[in-house]
């Protein structure tokens, strides 16, 4: 009777606008919201909210116009409604109104500034933080929060990632760090309602999770106190529907005010989620501390739309290059190209959207994203190797010697690296007879020939015209895809053609080595002489099916072109589990009938080896490297292996091209496809990269000895849908995962990929989805995907994270382009340094100049959970130092960086993200 009689006072009572006017003069606005007189002991905070999925099931242009119909309904609500509040995150939403409607957009400006309508967020999307680099959501912040700061005067105070699929351990550091103290999300949480959350630097940040962003207003509302907070007298209520939906509707804010007139009811105000958190913050008592990472939901999307990932990975790592190259140019005096850059990192960071990035939304919305992520890869390319040349044009050459290449190496330590530079030169290399362009558009059709011996026009074995003729084919397995390399020094490396085709009227060629000692940060110069070949080299040894290199010693099984035996010569550890293949090929069949297939990763109905071997050949065995290329097929599906060995390097690539034509519907199950490593480890942990961080994933559902908490395990039973479980849990991870024992290591480093899993001694990599809803073509055709193993003494701190961002960002090495100009521009050495760090543990991920100074903005991170003192050396003298947050606005603290002649020297806190502004001389 209670609940009827409510209902009917709240439906009947009918309010003036007067009624309203009076009712908005009792309340005060004020910084953090609105504050309200109430002496009732329970508050219900409510806010109004349009969660808006950016290209979910529309395409951009239609996002466009539902930003701008959403904020014109607030904004009339606004009008009516004076005591009615709303908050909305995401900076894109207010650059499409800025675009579109510029007197709608001064309503806006008007409303932030009074405190009703409030931002959220700080970020240009609600981007997902398991698919984008940790700095690209650094970026992310930075665009966001400074959109804000330009255009309203303010920023956002409260993190808002309601819809994310997971949250990552260092968000609560990136949080702090871009001015925000507080956090909202409602998935993956380990507490409900209020809770502290603390990175692994020891940033905490006070968070709130609900069951819904789209709450109702209903009379039963005063029940949600008793779900969230029965221990406390507070809830926030976030009310409204999302998408095209504009927020609440008349009746709801109508009834938001009866029901606060009721009697024995809790106060029910229309607030801010700022009122709510700085009231809530004094109200914390008893409440718990969560550590961590917090995990997993719709791990499907790690996967689906294979071509959106590598779009995004392909993004992140040309804007790195692209950055380091013109920042150098920058402090030599050349233009940064600023607004360019920002530009491509609003696209890149729009499209981390958590339906984008993730594959979930319709194939026209995929379309779009692959689209624009192939228009910011062009221009990051052309502006990346812009400045390349620049640099590579200002370096003094030999002359006499060969081609003048100079290869630059972007990672910040002197080391050892695979070095491959594309190298034009009027003559055919002196090595290889390269089949004519007609049959020859990918340039891999030559054969290597003694050309001082024989005539290659004569052998009767060669057909230049047979698309499957490569390198070393029969009949020449002792002659070497050679050249002559050298140094300004006048040593030589063995060095491998990789690559030729005639590009009329010569050839390009792909000429691969390695070199021992790459300067830090910095660039060395080789001589190439094509018309040479190298100096007598032993290629790859090879015999009994098995290869020796400086490392492996590696036996394949040659009918089926798989690694059956990995034994690490440094530590004489056979990596392959007894009878195991690595890269195996498996297809998983995930039920037809299971619900959210973009999302999630069904239940396994059948599981079968893709065993259809065409053709196995060692295609590739030089100085350098040998290759073994494996042909199979699976269904309408093809997928060419090429299995990568070197001499003198501790990698074993794997570049895949896979022609999958495979669909999943409704009367059909779903084909998903894996590469397995069956790995010989006894009680192995399993490490991943993460955001700015390397994370311990449970094994088999235990981690430390204890099973695995709830927040990491499975969250998407919750949606209604049934997960695959007995299958092995898949996680997200960045460039690599990494399984070690106490003496050694494996580690799967990746260049386009996200989902993994380790399960019953299995390290598996998921390739491809055919998945089958709301998209039901996410992967059709030809997609190249790249892989490799890096076995290595230790756990993953001994050079794995340098070896992910080599594998990711190889060594960048070309011809300059004016040869033929004068030489009075070029005043560099042959060799060089520009950026170098000493401190093990501590690594670069973004070098920049400032978005409002002249000062090169460098961002490190600590990764090891180790105090450090780090010495960063640079290319001109220091004159001044600052430590920034993540908007390069001054940080909280004092950085204590020092600074003497290049060099600046600053101790590091364990895990620590830090952005340093420095003006050089």
């Amino acid at each position: 009777m209670k609940k009827i009689s409510i209902f009917l006072l709240a439906v009947t009572c009918i309010f003036t606008a007067g009624d309203f006017n009076a009712m908005a003069q009792q309340t005060q606005v004020s910084e953090t919201g609105i504050e309200t007189s109430d002496t009732k002991k329970d508050t219900i905070h409510v806010i109004g909210h349009a969660h808006m999925d950016m290209n979910w099931l529309w395409t951009y242009f239609e996002t466009m116009k539902m930003c701008n119909d959403n904020l014109r309904q607030v904004v009339s609500f606004m009008d009516e409604y004076p005591d009615y509040t709303m908050i909305q995150s995401q900076a894109a939403v207010y650059k499409f109104v800025e675009m579109v409607d510029p007197a709608l957009f001064k309503r806006v400006q008007e409303y932030v500034k009074d405190g009703r309508l409030e931002l959220a967020g700080g970020m240009w999307t609600e981007g997902d933080t398991n698919l984008s680099s940790g700095e690209a959501l650094a970026r992310s912040f930075l665009l966001g929060q400074r959109y804000f700061n330009h255009h309203f005067g303010k920023m956002a105070k409260v993190g808002w990632l309601p819809d994310n699929f997971g949250h990552v351990s260092q968000l609560p550091q990136m949080l702090k760090l871009a001015g925000m103290d507080y956090y909202y999300f409602h998935r993956c949480k380990p507490y409900m309602g209020s809770f502290w959350w603390e990175g692994p630097d020891g940033s905490k940040v006070l968070c709130y999770a609900n069951n819904t962003y789209n709450g109702k207003i209903t009379p039963e509302l005063n029940s949600e106190l008793q779900k969230i907070a029965p221990d406390k007298n507070r809830i926030l209520h976030i009310t409204g529907v999302g998408d095209h939906g504009g927020g609440p509707s008349r009746a709801e804010i109508e009834l938001v005010h009866e029901l606060n007139k009721l009697p024995d009811y809790p106060a029910v105000k229309f607030s801010t989620a700022g009122t709510f958190y700085n009231r809530l913050s004094n109200e914390m008592d008893g409440r718990p501390t969560h550590k961590g990472e917090m995990q997993f939901i719709f791990e499907g999307c790690y996967t689906t739309v294979s071509e959106i990932k590598s779009g995004n990975r392909n993004c992140e790592n040309l804007l790195f290059g692209s950055e380091f190259f013109n920042t150098l140019n920058w402090l030599n005096g050349h233009k940064y190209p600023q607004n360019e850059l920002n530009q491509l990192w609003e696209t890149v960071t729009f499209n981390q959207f958590h339906d984008i990035l993730p594959g979930s939304a319709i194939y026209e919305a995929n379309r779009q994203a692959v689209a624009r992520y192939t228009e910011t890869e062009r221009k990051a390319q052309e502006l990346k190797d812009a400045a390349f040349l620049k640099i590579a044009d200002e370096v003094k050459f030999q002359e006499g010697l060969g081609q003048p290449v100079v290869a630059f190496n972007m990672v910040p330590n002197e080391r050892k690296a695979i070095v491959e530079a594309t190298v034009y030169s009027h003559e055919e290399p002196a090595t290889v007879k390269v089949a004519s362009w007609g049959a020859n558009y990918y340039g891999q059709n030559f054969r290597t020939v003694d050309k001082e011996n024989e005539g290659a026009e004569n052998n009767p074995n060669v057909n230049f015209l047979d698309p499957d003729y490569k390198t070393s084919q029969e009949g020449s397995a002792e002659i070497l895809a050679s050249v002559l390399v050298r140094d300004g020094s006048g040593k030589t490396f063995p060095a491998q053609i990789t690559f030729s085709k005639p590009t009329p009227p010569g050839y390009t060629s792909k000429v691969q080595f390695v070199d021992d000692n790459l300067p830090a940060g910095g660039y060395k110069t080789y001589y190439v002489d094509m018309t040479q070949k190298g100096e007598k080299a032993e290629p790859v040894s090879f015999s009994n099916n098995t290869f020796e290199t400086d490392f492996f010693i590696v036996k394949f099984d040659m009918k089926k072109g798989a690694i059956i035996s990995l034994v690490d010569k440094r530590t004489n550890s056979e990596y392959v589990k007894e009878g195991g293949e690595l890269n195996k090929l498996r297809i998983y069949m995930e039920d037809k009938k299971g619900g959210m297939k973009s999302w999630t990763l069904n239940k396994i109905v059948k599981e079968e080896d893709v065993s259809n071997v065409e053709s196995v050949k060692i295609i590739e065995k030089g100085p350098v490297r040998a290759c073994v290329e494996t042909v199979k097929t699976w269904g309408n599906s093809r997928f060419i292996e090429r299995t990568y060995l070197y001499k003198s390097y501790p990698r074993i690539e794997y570049d895949m091209e896979v022609h999958w034509l495979e669909t999943g519907t409704d009367s059909t199950d779903s084909p998903m496809l894996r590469a397995l490593f069956p790995l010989n480890m006894e009680n192995p942990k399993f490490h991943s990269h993460v955001p700015f961080d390397v994370v311990e994933r449970p094994v088999d559902g235990i981690i430390n000895g204890e099973k695995a908490p709830s927040w990491l395990t499975s969250q998407s039973r919750v949606y209604g849908v049934t997960p695959e479980t007995a299958d092995g849990q898949e996680v997200p991870a960045q460039k690599w995962v990494d399984i070690s024992d106490n003496s050694k290591g494996i580690t799967l480093l990746n260049k386009t990929k996200y989902g993994h899993s380790y399960h019953k001694g299995d390290l598996r990599l998921t390739l491809m989805r055919a998945a089958g809803a709301p998209d039901i073509y996410p992967n059709l055709g030809k997609f190249k995907i790249s892989y490799a193993l890096y076995p290595h003494r230790g756990d993953w701190t001994n050079g794995v994270w340098q070896e992910g961002d080599d594998f990711n960002m190889p060594v960048l090495a070309g011809e300059p382009h004016s040869l033929a100009l004068g030489k009075a521009h070029a005043t560099r050495p042959e060799t060089g340094s520009f950026v170098s760090l000493d401190a093990k543990g501590v690594h670069i991920t973004g070098m920049k100049k400032a978005e409002d100074s002249e000062e090169m903005v460098i961002r490190l991170v600590e990764v090891e959970g180790k105090e450090k003192t780090f010495q960063l050396n640079l290319p001109k003298n220091v004159q001044s130092v600052r430590k920034l947050n993540l908007i390069e606005m001054p940080a909280a603290e004092n950085s204590g960086a020092t600074a003497s002649g290049n060099s600046v020297t600053m101790h590091i806190k364990p895990h620590e993200i830090v952005t340093l502004g420095i003006k050089l001389r």
